[in-house]
């Protein structure tokens, strides 16, 4: 089972990386705010805009537009009541060990993951999913909707139709996330169930991002350098400074789709090219743009705008517990076998 570990302390690693930054947890000018409408991004000691601090994605809003608001970017004031007062409730049922009750259990249904497999009982951010008036985190296309190729759809209903169940043939079929070794980069900042949590720390020439689940780390270099030639499991980033926001292009992708991915759109190409463009507009708030261009999955580039909470500062990032070195997968290939034999047995 995949859960956020409740563990004392935080990897050695976090000690290591946040040695690095001056004031890992907070800004490095505080004074330099201002009041609301006039507020200025802190700085580093060496001046670059100051993007530290434990982020996540707390928001109830869906990577794709339900269908029930087709043709609409945005909620009525009424919709956002109602959305906020069930967010309220269902974090009271939380505290009042309800969840997972016929009381407990009302929920919007729109987790950015496929299928709302997380409900808000793995989402633990002790406090209501905060409400925004898109009905949709993809802006482009203005249907809200990703661009699949026809292979790509038919990849993402067969994922659906056995996520969970299988058949589990060979150790290809489970998929990237229930062997522990990722979800994808392009869902890493901001996918927001169990292990949603983002360190960001800096240092001159560098910016880090730490994140909880499976321990993924990306390295991001802001010194001018060029791309690489090494392909790997993230890609090959490279960030610059325009202006207040952090722009990262990453390309050199592993190709491994003949993988199963969690999610068809998180899984990596060859041709995958992601822009991300992490803007501080308040002191809790990052506006997170990531910009997605992959033919051999999408027809077309699809952006997405996510807005990205920072957390209080002794938020810590802890060891994540997961089925290490796939120890689960002959438990999971030898009872996708004796299922096979029931069936056979009882025609």
């Amino acid at each position: 089972m995949r859960t956020r570990a409740t563990v004392v302390r935080a990897l050695t690693v976090i000690g290591v990386i946040g040695a690095l930054a001056s004031g890992c947890g907070g800004s490095s000018n505080p004074a330099a705010e201002g009041t609301p409408g006039t507020w200025t991004p802190p700085r580093t000691a060496w001046g670059d805009p100051d993007l530290q601090g434990v982020w996540r994605y707390e928001g109830a809003v869906a990577l794709e537009r339900p269908k029930q608001f087709e043709g609409r970017e945005f909620l009525t004031p009424e919709e956002i009541a109602e959305r906020d007062r069930i967010e309220k409730e269902q974090a009271a049922n939380r505290l009042a060990g309800l969840e997972g009750t016929a009381v407990g259990r009302r929920s919007l249904a729109e987790s950015p993951i496929r299928g709302n497999e997380y409900n808000s009982f793995w989402q633990d951010h002790g406090r209501p999913r905060q409400v925004f008036n898109r009905t949709s985190l993809i802006v482009d296309p203005r249907d809200g909707r990703l661009p699949y190729t026809p292979e790509a759809m038919k990849a993402e209903a067969r994922a659906q139709a056995r996520y969970g169940v299988g058949p589990y043939e060979s150790y290809l079929d489970p998929d990237t996330g229930e062997r522990c070794l990722t979800d994808g980069v392009t869902a890493l900042m901001w996918q927001g169930p169990n292990g949603g949590h983002n360190m960001i720390v800096q240092s001159p020439g560098f910016v880090t991002v730490l994140h909880e689940e499976y321990r993924d780390r990306r390295m991001i270099p802001v010194d001018g350098r060029p791309h690489g030639t090494i392909r790997q499991w993230f890609g090959d980033a490279v960030g610059r400074w325009e202006a207040d926001t952090l722009v990262v292009e990453t390309t050199n992708f592993l190709d491994r789709t003949n993988y199963e991915w969690a999610n068809i759109w998180t899984r990596a190409s060859e041709t995958l090219t992601l822009v991300e463009r992490f803007t501080r507009v308040s002191p809790d708030t990052i506006e997170y743009r990531i910009t997605v261009e992959d033919p051999a999955t999408f027809t077309r580039p699809w952006t997405a705008v996510i807005p990205i909470t920072r957390l209080p500062d002794d938020t810590q990032i802890y060891e994540y517990a997961c089925h290490e070195g796939n120890y689960a997968l002959p438990n999971l290939l030898s009872g996708a076998r004796a299922q096979a034999r029931a069936r056979t047995s009882s025609k």
